[in-house]
């Protein structure tokens, strides 16, 4: 212990340092914990946010989660929707003219895209589920902590802190730093990242009211109105708790600002855009905040990584904004443990860039078209030909390319591909299928989770004992399975959904994503699985 300016010092370490408590600050808390590493998160604010901000935690999100026992049931039971209960609606007004129905209660089946269901919980629900989850598993989260300032070399890091009610200093040496810090990230400022896009698109105003919604709600359970109305543009959505509700309107800067937004006025932004004039409401909070659309020129540097809005910001059109700050969290969740255990080479981390920073910029870009499409058709300066992806590809297939994954044939360069028809190729999500093992029914998905598995057909037992040798020389715990033996392909499809003939296999990483496949069988595997591991972990091969 020290003193700083009259202010005691206290001196830590920790593995991992992260800086702010959003979805991406608090998945990578949780998930580094599930993986055995310890880490400090820290967050200025000593309070949540009362506005519901995301909503829901999609498929693929809830894969990466759904190993941790408990939290899946957790996060489902927090949302009063069910996984396919939902409204989505481009209108005039909530319970006006209706432009076009973009989903209905029941319009899509996911159980043969995910053995995971969709979590319909608003971010103020989510949120405090992880943070109690994260400590469960060994965090140590301080809320009122702010981060003053840091220094980062190459054999680590140090940081300031101050406890923002005491002024009480702490100063932390750390392994690894993730700054989650959001869209006025201090920790991007301080490495001088800047950010490139389109910039800002819109500045809101956000009001959060509870009332009798009886009438617009319409005994649904989740509903979201893009509101294409005369007099503005704007957005309802319902949220967990069946008598309040948001409305988000969009206002110009150069004539008004948030202070026009009294009282008086919100409940008259809220009756129109229910389209009841004669609502009784109470405006609970008022939220001024700014759609982006913008991404890190980088997003590493050293030791130090960003997730989240600190990374990359866009509109909420689509939702896809906390979805790929819980990704990027997740990819670095199992990477970083790797690494400070000795079991992969420190390179294994410059893979967090060439992987996410692409799905990012593709995730930017379609939620962009989508404001275009769904909220402002007249802001044809933003639309974007380009985007050939559909949301599904967007939100569950995309692709990975980095130095950790062994392509198996020619890149055709595509970001993504269509998750109903998946190919199996080194670089994409594990694809579901549905697996027997005496007499219980379970997912390919569910043999994933702090392991690698490798996963053969039926003709491939030549595979399983070397790999299992060489897991065991990289001190690296392996799942293995190979159907027709430990499990059963219940409808017959492991073959066409992963790309392998009846001696093949495929390695696929703690986060779902397929490292390696030989489609069929090899004359040495034990040379092969050698050389694979040491590829994915980013190690040196051994000599021959």
């Amino acid at each position: 212990m020290s003193i700083v300016r009259g202010t005691i010092m206290r001196n830590q370490h920790t593995p991992v340092l992260i800086v702010g408590t959003g979805l991406a600050g608090l998945t990578a808390a949780t998930l580094l914990g599930w993986h055995g590493v310890p880490c400090l998160l820290v967050e200025r604010r000593s309070t949540a946010s009362r506005h519901p901000r995301a909503r829901g935690v999609n498929l693929r999100s809830m894969e990466l989660l759904r190993g941790i026992p408990g939290l899946e049931d957790q996060l489902r039971n927090a949302g009063r929707a069910g996984s396919n209960d939902f409204t989505i609606v481009i209108a005039e007004s909530v319970t006006g003219r209706e432009i076009r129905t973009l989903l209905a209660p029941g319009a899509i089946d996911t159980t043969p895209l995910s053995a995971a269901a969709f979590c319909s919980a608003g971010q103020d629900r989510v949120e405090p589920i992880l943070l109690r989850q994260a400590r469960a598993l060994g965090a140590d989260i301080r809320l009122g902590t702010e981060l003053v300032t840091f220094t980062h070399g190459e054999a680590g890091l140090r940081a300031t802190l101050r406890d923002v009610t005491t002024r009480e200093h702490t100063q932390v040496e750390a392994d690894y730093l993730i700054g989650a810090d959001g869209h006025r990230s201090a920790v991007r400022r301080a490495l001088g990242i800047g950010m490139r896009g389109r910039g800002t698109l819109s500045h809101n105003i956000s009001i959060l009211f509870r009332a009798d919604l009886t009438v617009p709600l319409r005994d649904r359970r989740f509903a979201l109105y893009y509101l294409q109305n005369p007099g503005f543009t704007g957005v309802f959505v319902s949220t967990d708790d069946p008598n309040i509700g948001q409305v988000s309107v969009e206002y110009d800067p150069s004539r008004e600002s948030p202070a026009d937004y009294d009282a008086a006025r919100c409940v008259r932004m809220v009756r129109a855009a229910l389209g009841m004039p004669e609502l009784d409401m109470t405006i609970l909070d008022v939220m001024p905040w700014e759609m982006s659309s913008l991404l890190a020129e980088r997003m590493a540097s050293g030791r130090i990584f960003l997730a989240g809005d600190a990374a990359h910001t866009m509109p909420p059109t689509g939702g896809l904004g906390g979805q790929t700050a819980m990704q990027d969290a997740a990819d670095l969740a199992w990477k970083l443990p790797l690494v400070l255990k000795g079991k992969a080479g420190a390179d294994l981390l410059d893979t967090y860039d060439a992987e996410r920073r692409p799905v990012a910029a593709l995730t930017v870009a379609r939620q962009t078209e989508n404001y275009v499409e769904r909220l402002r058709p007249d802001r044809t300066d933003l639309s974007d030909p380009g985007v050939g992806s559909d949301y599904l590809t967007v939100a569950m297939g995309y692709r990975y390319r980095s130095d950790a994954i062994l392509a198996d044939i020619p890149d055709d360069g595509a970001p993504g591909e269509d998750p109903l028809h998946p190919t199996g190729r080194p670089g994409t999500r594990l694809a579901h299928v549905p697996l027997l093992r005496d007499g219980r029914a379970f997912s390919t998905l569910d043999l994933i989770g702090r392991e690698f598995a490798l996963l053969v057909a039926s003709g491939s037992s030549g595979w399983l004992q070397p790999a299992r040798a060489a897991a065991e020389r990289f001190e690296i715990p392996l799942t293995t399975c190979q159907i027709g033996t430990d499990a059963l392909d219940r409808d017959g499809v492991f073959l066409s959904r992963t790309g392998l003939s009846p001696s093949g296999a495929l390695l696929v990483r703690p986060d779902g994503f397929i490292a390696w496949r030989s489609r069929n069988a090899a004359s040495d595997p034990s040379s092969v699985f050698e050389h694979v591991l040491a590829r994915v972990l980013c190690r040196p091969e051994r000599a021959a």
